[in-house]
């Protein structure tokens, strides 16, 4: 049986794993995105790759090692949503665990334009 290829969003996730472990794929990271794109993981949107780059950047620099789960669906609308959890050692040594929804607009090239994060479970 044919695989599908994995859904944007997923991509996504599982290149944020990669990047915290090798900064290298950081450039990998900010091409899955359209080059205006919009991200917004807490309160404040960014907009643009050199945005997106300084925002990822910022989140692999406090992070020694994380590791996600997902289940990712595509909505009637299209968009693709991702429910998420995740244990984390950050750079100071202690260890989080976070869990959220997100859900991704995606353009025809198959690049996330948008992308909405909402905690369900607090960093703890």
């Amino acid at each position: 049986m044919p695989q599908t290829p994995p859904l944007a969003i997923e991509r996504y996730i599982a290149t944020v794993d990669r990047a915290i472990a090798d900064e290298a794929v950081l450039e990998e990271l900010v091409d899955i995105f359209a080059p205006n794109a919009v991200v917004q993981l807490d309160d404040t949107p960014v907009r643009g790759s050199r945005a997106i780059r300084e925002l990822y950047r910022d989140f692999i620099a406090i992070h020694v090692e994380a590791k996600h789960f997902w289940n990712a669906t595509v909505l009637p609308d299209g968009r693709q949503r991702a429910e998420w959890a995740c244990a984390a050692r950050m750079s100071d040594g202690s260890l989080v665990t976070v869990a959220g929804l997100e859900h991704a607009t995606v353009g025809t090239d198959d690049r996330i334009v948008d992308l909405r994060n909402e905690l369900t479970r607090p960093p703890a």
